[in-house]
């Protein structure tokens, strides 16, 4: 997997049309070929993505984007349907790669259920 900081904004096209202005994100590039982009905060959901199968490929910025700033493009292109993603990055904090291995998968002692129960002491206040 590698995780890249960096200031970048992005567009989406393809079943529908989507931007995310310049700011800083993570991109998460995973060995499945999906592409995820997270900001700090909100949740745990992408802003946006790219689920596999997909090709990332770096393109060079256009004129424009270079006076604009832009270091790199990414185009994440899906392999079977016209849905494409462009990334461009104005800055790179941070780029790091990890073979994280094969998972092992989620081991559950209990069902969705329990989830939903709230939790006990949750009306308990500190003192």
């Amino acid at each position: 997997m590698r995780v890249v900081i960096a200031r970048c904004a992005a567009r989406y096209s393809g079943r529908l049309s989507a931007h995310l202005p310049l700011a800083t994100r993570a991109i998460m590039l995973k060995a499945d070929g999906s592409v995820l982009l997270h900001s700090d905060g909100g949740s745990y959901k992408p802003l946006n993505w790219m689920s596999p199968p997909c090709t990332t490929r770096e393109v060079a910025p256009s004129e424009a984007q270079t006076e604009a700033g832009v270091t790199q493009v990414w185009t994440v292109q899906h392999d079977k349907t016209d849905d494409r993603l462009e990334i461009e990055i104005y800055e790179v904090m941070s780029d790091a790669e990890h073979e994280l291995g094969t998972d092992p998968g989620l081991i559950k002692d209990g069902v969705e259920a329990h989830l939903q129960e709230p939790a006990r002491g949750a009306d308990c206040v500190a003192r």
